[in-house]
Protein backbone atom coordinates (compact mmCIF):
# COMPACT_ATOMS: atom_id res chain seq x y z
CA UNK A 1 0.00 0.00 0.00
CA UNK A 2 1.14 3.41 -1.11
CA UNK A 3 1.26 5.60 1.97
CA UNK A 4 1.59 9.64 1.53
CA UNK A 5 4.98 9.70 2.53
CA UNK A 6 5.45 7.98 -0.68
CA UNK A 7 3.26 10.44 -2.74
CA UNK A 8 5.81 12.86 -5.17
CA UNK A 9 3.65 16.25 -5.77
CA UNK A 10 4.46 17.38 -9.21
CA UNK A 11 6.78 20.85 -8.77
CA UNK A 12 6.83 23.41 -11.24
CA UNK A 13 10.30 24.80 -11.23
CA UNK A 14 10.71 28.41 -11.75
CA UNK A 15 14.04 30.16 -13.19
CA UNK A 16 14.88 33.74 -13.73
CA UNK A 17 17.93 33.79 -15.57
CA UNK A 18 19.88 36.79 -17.03
CA UNK A 19 22.40 37.00 -19.39
CA UNK A 20 24.12 33.52 -18.09
CA UNK A 21 23.53 31.12 -21.54
CA UNK A 22 25.75 28.48 -20.88
CA UNK A 23 25.35 28.54 -16.56
CA UNK A 24 21.10 28.19 -17.11
CA UNK A 25 21.91 25.47 -19.98
CA UNK A 26 24.38 23.29 -17.61
CA UNK A 27 21.85 24.51 -14.22
CA UNK A 28 18.84 22.33 -16.29
CA UNK A 29 20.68 19.56 -17.66
CA UNK A 30 21.91 18.64 -14.05
CA UNK A 31 18.27 19.14 -12.49
CA UNK A 32 16.97 16.65 -15.29
CA UNK A 33 19.75 14.27 -14.24
CA UNK A 34 18.70 14.99 -10.17
CA UNK A 35 15.24 14.88 -10.93
CA UNK A 36 14.40 12.14 -8.33
CA UNK A 37 11.43 10.73 -9.78
CA UNK A 38 9.71 13.76 -9.01
CA UNK A 39 7.41 14.94 -11.81
CA UNK A 40 8.81 18.13 -13.01
CA UNK A 41 8.09 21.40 -15.14
CA UNK A 42 10.53 23.37 -15.71
CA UNK A 43 9.47 27.07 -16.42
CA UNK A 44 12.75 29.49 -17.43
CA UNK A 45 12.34 33.11 -17.96
CA UNK A 46 14.75 35.29 -19.66
CA UNK A 47 14.60 38.54 -18.56
CA UNK A 48 15.93 40.67 -21.40
CA UNK A 49 19.58 38.77 -21.55
CA UNK A 50 21.51 40.32 -24.16
CA UNK A 51 23.83 37.60 -25.15
CA UNK A 52 22.34 33.93 -26.47
CA UNK A 53 20.18 32.70 -23.53
CA UNK A 54 17.55 32.65 -26.19
CA UNK A 55 19.35 30.66 -27.94
CA UNK A 56 20.59 27.81 -25.42
CA UNK A 57 16.74 27.78 -24.15
CA UNK A 58 15.68 26.79 -27.75
CA UNK A 59 17.54 23.96 -28.48
CA UNK A 60 17.00 22.52 -24.62
CA UNK A 61 13.42 22.46 -25.51
CA UNK A 62 14.04 19.12 -27.24
CA UNK A 63 16.41 17.64 -25.23
CA UNK A 64 14.80 18.75 -21.34
CA UNK A 65 11.19 17.48 -20.54
CA UNK A 66 8.36 19.80 -19.37
CA UNK A 67 10.23 22.77 -20.75
CA UNK A 68 8.73 26.36 -20.83
CA UNK A 69 10.75 29.45 -21.60
CA UNK A 70 9.80 32.69 -22.70
CA UNK A 71 11.45 36.29 -23.13
CA UNK A 72 10.55 39.61 -21.18
CA UNK A 73 11.49 42.75 -21.36
CA UNK A 74 14.18 43.71 -18.27
CA UNK A 75 12.57 44.11 -15.46
CA UNK A 76 14.08 42.11 -12.33
CA UNK A 77 13.74 38.22 -11.04
CA UNK A 78 10.56 39.32 -9.12
CA UNK A 79 9.06 40.32 -12.23
CA UNK A 80 10.04 37.21 -14.15
CA UNK A 81 9.13 34.84 -11.43
CA UNK A 82 5.21 36.60 -11.50
CA UNK A 83 4.83 35.38 -15.06
CA UNK A 84 6.96 32.23 -14.58
CA UNK A 85 4.22 31.08 -11.22
CA UNK A 86 1.33 32.02 -14.28
CA UNK A 87 2.29 29.73 -16.20
CA UNK A 88 3.43 26.55 -13.93
CA UNK A 89 0.56 23.68 -14.39
CA UNK A 90 1.22 22.33 -10.95
CA UNK A 91 0.18 23.04 -7.16
CA UNK A 92 3.22 23.55 -6.34
CA UNK A 93 6.18 25.89 -7.34
CA UNK A 94 9.64 25.42 -6.50
CA UNK A 95 12.08 28.71 -7.06
CA UNK A 96 15.37 27.86 -8.06
CA UNK A 97 17.98 30.60 -8.98
CA UNK A 98 20.10 29.78 -12.20
CA UNK A 99 23.25 29.48 -10.35
CA UNK A 100 22.05 26.35 -7.89
CA UNK A 101 22.63 22.92 -9.44
CA UNK A 102 21.42 19.77 -7.09
CA UNK A 103 23.55 17.74 -5.61
CA UNK A 104 21.65 14.63 -5.47
CA UNK A 105 18.14 13.59 -6.17
CA UNK A 106 16.94 14.18 -3.14
CA UNK A 107 17.07 18.05 -4.10
CA UNK A 108 13.69 17.65 -5.60
CA UNK A 109 11.93 14.78 -3.41
CA UNK A 110 12.38 16.62 0.07
CA UNK A 111 10.36 19.71 -1.68
CA UNK A 112 7.86 17.29 -3.29
CA UNK A 113 7.32 15.05 -0.19
CA UNK A 114 6.59 18.16 2.38
CA UNK A 115 3.95 19.47 0.49
CA UNK A 116 3.04 16.18 -0.25
CA UNK A 117 2.20 15.33 3.26
CA UNK A 118 0.98 18.75 4.21
CA UNK A 119 -1.54 20.44 1.81
CA UNK A 120 -1.94 23.86 3.99
CA UNK A 121 -0.37 27.10 1.76
CA UNK A 122 1.07 28.76 4.41
CA UNK A 123 4.14 27.96 4.67
CA UNK A 124 7.45 27.51 2.68
CA UNK A 125 9.88 25.09 2.46
CA UNK A 126 13.39 26.30 2.48
CA UNK A 127 16.72 23.99 1.03
CA UNK A 128 20.45 24.68 1.48
CA UNK A 129 22.72 25.79 -0.86
CA UNK A 130 26.45 25.65 -0.83
CA UNK A 131 29.58 26.89 -2.42
CA UNK A 132 31.40 23.91 -4.77
CA UNK A 133 33.51 22.04 -3.79
CA UNK A 134 34.77 20.28 -6.72
CA UNK A 135 37.42 23.28 -7.48
CA UNK A 136 39.46 24.42 -4.51
CA UNK A 137 40.36 27.24 -6.12
CA UNK A 138 37.32 28.48 -6.72
CA UNK A 139 36.62 29.36 -3.50
CA UNK A 140 37.93 32.50 -1.78
CA UNK A 141 37.88 34.29 1.96
CA UNK A 142 35.00 36.50 0.56
CA UNK A 143 32.99 34.21 -0.17
CA UNK A 144 33.82 32.42 3.17
CA UNK A 145 32.68 35.46 4.83
CA UNK A 146 29.40 35.88 3.33
CA UNK A 147 27.86 32.64 4.23
CA UNK A 148 29.53 32.38 7.41
CA UNK A 149 28.32 33.01 10.97
CA UNK A 150 25.92 36.50 10.48
CA UNK A 151 26.63 36.20 6.88
CA UNK A 152 25.62 38.84 4.60
CA UNK A 153 24.28 36.75 2.15
CA UNK A 154 22.41 34.05 3.36
CA UNK A 155 22.19 32.70 6.69
CA UNK A 156 22.41 29.49 6.52
CA UNK A 157 25.64 28.93 9.07
CA UNK A 158 22.99 29.99 11.67
CA UNK A 159 20.20 28.12 10.70
CA UNK A 160 19.01 24.88 12.83
CA UNK A 161 17.69 22.12 10.56
CA UNK A 162 14.43 21.68 10.15
CA UNK A 163 13.05 24.44 11.99
CA UNK A 164 10.67 27.39 11.72
CA UNK A 165 11.97 30.63 10.11
CA UNK A 166 10.93 33.88 9.57
CA UNK A 167 9.88 36.11 6.37
CA UNK A 168 13.91 37.21 5.92
CA UNK A 169 14.67 33.57 5.11
CA UNK A 170 13.15 33.42 2.33
CA UNK A 171 15.90 32.79 -0.35
CA UNK A 172 14.39 32.61 -3.93
CA UNK A 173 17.53 30.30 -4.69
CA UNK A 174 15.97 27.09 -3.36
CA UNK A 175 12.05 27.71 -1.46
CA UNK A 176 9.09 26.33 -2.40
CA UNK A 177 4.73 27.60 -2.00
CA UNK A 178 1.75 26.36 -2.97
CA UNK A 179 0.94 28.02 -6.47
CA UNK A 180 -2.53 28.69 -3.98
CA UNK A 181 -0.74 31.20 -1.76
CA UNK A 182 -1.73 33.76 -4.14
CA UNK A 183 -4.81 34.05 -6.22
CA UNK A 184 -2.96 36.48 -9.02
CA UNK A 185 0.61 35.86 -9.47
CA UNK A 186 0.81 38.61 -11.89
CA UNK A 187 -0.76 41.53 -9.29
CA UNK A 188 -0.08 39.86 -6.22
CA UNK A 189 2.91 37.95 -6.76
CA UNK A 190 6.61 39.50 -6.16
CA UNK A 191 6.23 43.47 -6.50
CA UNK A 192 7.11 44.95 -9.41
CA UNK A 193 8.71 48.14 -8.06
CA UNK A 194 11.76 46.00 -6.89
CA UNK A 195 13.60 45.72 -10.08
CA UNK A 196 17.04 44.47 -8.45
CA UNK A 197 17.88 40.90 -6.83
CA UNK A 198 17.23 42.60 -3.32
CA UNK A 199 14.05 42.49 -0.69
CA UNK A 200 11.76 41.08 -3.35
CA UNK A 201 11.62 38.44 -1.86
CA UNK A 202 11.53 39.31 1.54
CA UNK A 203 8.77 41.75 0.67
CA UNK A 204 7.01 38.46 -0.74
CA UNK A 205 6.94 37.15 1.78
CA UNK A 206 6.62 39.77 4.54
CA UNK A 207 3.18 40.77 2.82
CA UNK A 208 2.15 36.66 2.93
CA UNK A 209 3.26 36.87 6.81
CA UNK A 210 0.70 39.46 8.17
CA UNK A 211 -2.07 37.85 6.27
CA UNK A 212 -5.10 35.83 8.24
CA UNK A 213 -3.46 32.32 9.30
CA UNK A 214 0.23 33.96 8.78
CA UNK A 215 3.16 32.54 6.50
CA UNK A 216 6.20 30.87 8.03
CA UNK A 217 9.37 29.01 6.02
CA UNK A 218 10.36 25.17 7.38
CA UNK A 219 13.98 24.81 6.66
CA UNK A 220 15.21 21.33 5.05
CA UNK A 221 18.65 20.71 4.10
CA UNK A 222 18.36 17.51 2.84
CA UNK A 223 17.55 19.78 -0.61
CA UNK A 224 20.99 20.82 -1.03
CA UNK A 225 22.42 22.30 -4.03
CA UNK A 226 25.70 24.19 -5.25
CA UNK A 227 25.63 27.75 -5.80
CA UNK A 228 27.68 28.72 -8.82
CA UNK A 229 28.31 32.06 -8.20
CA UNK A 230 31.86 33.13 -7.20
CA UNK A 231 32.52 36.57 -5.58
CA UNK A 232 35.53 39.31 -4.89
CA UNK A 233 35.14 42.29 -2.54
CA UNK A 234 34.07 44.46 -4.89
CA UNK A 235 31.70 42.09 -6.22
CA UNK A 236 29.83 41.90 -3.13
CA UNK A 237 30.14 45.34 -2.52
CA UNK A 238 28.30 46.28 -5.59
CA UNK A 239 25.28 43.41 -4.67
CA UNK A 240 24.98 45.33 -1.15
CA UNK A 241 24.69 48.64 -2.92
CA UNK A 242 22.57 47.73 -4.63
CA UNK A 243 20.57 45.89 -1.55
CA UNK A 244 20.64 49.27 0.46
CA UNK A 245 18.92 50.94 -2.65
CA UNK A 246 16.48 48.65 -3.00
CA UNK A 247 15.76 49.04 0.96
CA UNK A 248 14.65 52.46 -0.18
CA UNK A 249 11.61 50.93 -2.56
CA UNK A 250 11.08 48.68 1.09
CA UNK A 251 10.83 51.28 3.26
CA UNK A 252 7.87 53.39 0.35
CA UNK A 253 6.27 50.17 1.09
CA UNK A 254 6.20 49.03 4.27
CA UNK A 255 7.58 52.05 6.17
CA UNK A 256 7.85 49.65 9.40
CA UNK A 257 10.86 47.80 7.89
CA UNK A 258 12.96 50.35 8.80
CA UNK A 259 12.61 49.42 12.85
CA UNK A 260 13.19 45.46 11.80
CA UNK A 261 16.00 45.98 9.85
CA UNK A 262 17.07 48.49 12.56
CA UNK A 263 17.96 51.71 10.64
CA UNK A 264 16.17 53.87 12.48
CA UNK A 265 18.82 55.88 13.37
CA UNK A 266 20.59 56.41 9.99
CA UNK A 267 16.89 57.40 8.54
CA UNK A 268 17.19 60.01 11.03
CA UNK A 269 20.49 60.88 10.36
CA UNK A 270 19.90 61.72 6.95
CA UNK A 271 16.48 64.23 8.22
CA UNK A 272 18.57 66.15 10.54
CA UNK A 273 19.33 69.46 10.75
CA UNK A 274 23.25 69.75 9.30
CA UNK A 275 24.93 71.22 12.13
CA UNK A 276 28.83 73.03 12.15
CA UNK A 277 30.40 70.01 12.69
CA UNK A 278 29.15 68.00 9.83
CA UNK A 279 32.24 68.21 7.14
CA UNK A 280 31.66 69.05 3.42
CA UNK A 281 30.07 65.40 2.15
CA UNK A 282 32.51 65.23 -0.79
CA UNK A 283 35.22 64.63 1.89
CA UNK A 284 33.44 61.90 3.33
CA UNK A 285 32.85 60.08 0.28
CA UNK A 286 36.12 60.42 -0.52
CA UNK A 287 36.93 58.99 3.20
CA UNK A 288 34.35 56.18 2.39
CA UNK A 289 36.00 55.72 -1.77
CA UNK A 290 38.91 55.35 -0.26
CA UNK A 291 38.22 52.58 2.22
CA UNK A 292 36.30 50.62 -0.46
CA UNK A 293 39.29 50.86 -2.64
CA UNK A 294 41.66 49.84 -0.17
CA UNK A 295 39.88 46.13 0.43
CA UNK A 296 39.33 46.16 -3.31
CA UNK A 297 43.12 46.14 -2.70
CA UNK A 298 43.86 43.61 -0.18
CA UNK A 299 41.69 41.38 -2.26
CA UNK A 300 43.41 41.41 -5.58
CA UNK A 301 46.68 41.05 -3.73
CA UNK A 302 45.14 37.68 -2.03
CA UNK A 303 45.83 39.33 1.34
CA UNK A 304 42.47 38.77 2.82
CA UNK A 305 42.23 36.29 5.48
CA UNK A 306 45.41 36.42 6.35
CA UNK A 307 45.05 38.33 9.96
CA UNK A 308 41.90 37.61 11.99
CA UNK A 309 40.62 40.78 11.83
CA UNK A 310 39.67 40.58 8.16
CA UNK A 311 36.31 39.07 8.79
CA UNK A 312 35.39 41.94 10.61
CA UNK A 313 36.52 44.17 8.04
CA UNK A 314 34.21 42.98 5.16
CA UNK A 315 31.85 42.57 7.67
CA UNK A 316 32.25 46.75 7.84
CA UNK A 317 32.92 47.59 4.42
CA UNK A 318 29.73 45.37 2.89
CA UNK A 319 27.61 47.24 5.75
CA UNK A 320 29.07 50.85 4.55
CA UNK A 321 28.28 49.72 1.22
CA UNK A 322 24.82 48.58 1.92
CA UNK A 323 24.32 52.41 3.94
CA UNK A 324 25.97 54.28 0.87
CA UNK A 325 23.01 52.71 -1.58
CA UNK A 326 20.56 53.28 0.97
CA UNK A 327 21.87 57.16 0.99
CA UNK A 328 21.85 57.56 -2.42
CA UNK A 329 18.66 55.95 -3.18
CA UNK A 330 16.88 58.37 -0.12
CA UNK A 331 18.69 61.77 -0.17
CA UNK A 332 16.69 64.52 -2.21
CA UNK A 333 16.94 68.24 -1.65
CA UNK A 334 16.88 68.28 1.78
CA UNK A 335 18.42 65.56 3.23
CA UNK A 336 21.55 65.65 5.28
CA UNK A 337 23.63 64.07 2.95
CA UNK A 338 26.78 65.11 5.01
CA UNK A 339 25.01 63.39 8.51
CA UNK A 340 24.51 60.35 6.51
CA UNK A 341 27.87 60.01 5.31
CA UNK A 342 29.39 60.67 9.05
CA UNK A 343 26.24 57.86 10.61
CA UNK A 344 28.62 55.58 8.07
CA UNK A 345 31.65 56.47 9.18
CA UNK A 346 31.15 56.43 12.28
CA UNK A 347 29.73 52.73 11.78
CA UNK A 348 32.30 51.37 9.91
CA UNK A 349 34.39 52.97 13.08
CA UNK A 350 32.70 51.01 15.56
CA UNK A 351 32.89 47.75 13.74
CA UNK A 352 36.94 48.31 12.72
CA UNK A 353 38.35 50.27 15.43
CA UNK A 354 37.29 47.43 18.69
CA UNK A 355 38.91 44.35 16.48
CA UNK A 356 42.09 46.56 15.61
CA UNK A 357 42.52 47.56 19.39
CA UNK A 358 41.67 43.99 20.16
CA UNK A 359 44.29 42.51 17.91
CA UNK A 360 46.89 45.31 19.14
CA UNK A 361 46.14 44.73 22.55
CA UNK A 362 46.54 41.39 22.99
CA UNK A 363 49.96 41.26 20.60
CA UNK A 364 51.46 43.79 23.05
CA UNK A 365 50.12 41.14 25.94
CA UNK A 366 51.99 38.02 24.21
CA UNK A 367 54.62 39.89 23.22
CA UNK A 368 55.19 40.85 26.96
CA UNK A 369 54.37 37.68 28.35
CA UNK A 370 56.77 35.91 25.72
CA UNK A 371 59.59 38.90 27.12
CA UNK A 372 59.09 37.74 30.47
CA UNK A 373 59.06 34.07 30.35
CA UNK A 374 62.60 34.53 28.26
CA UNK A 375 63.65 36.05 31.72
Amino acid sequence: MTSIADYLAPLSVVIPTYNRAELIGETLRICNQHAGGVPLEFIVIDDGSTDHTPQVLHKLEAEIPGLTWRSVENGGPGQARNLGCSLAKHDVILFLGDDIQPLNDDFFRVHSRIHAAFPSDRYAVLGKAVWPTKEPAYFNFVMAHIQGHRGEQFGYADMIPYSWLDCRFFYTINISVKKSVVSDWKLEGFRPELTLAAFEDVEFAYRLSKQVGGFKIFYDPGSIGQHIHPYTAEGFMARQHAAGMMAKVLFDIHPEMVEVLHLVDFMQSLRSQPNATNCASADYLSIIEGIKAWVRVLDRQHALGRAAWHNDLLTAVFHLSFLQGLLIASADATSNISGAYEYILDKFSQHINCVIDHELTAHEFMKAGFLRAGH
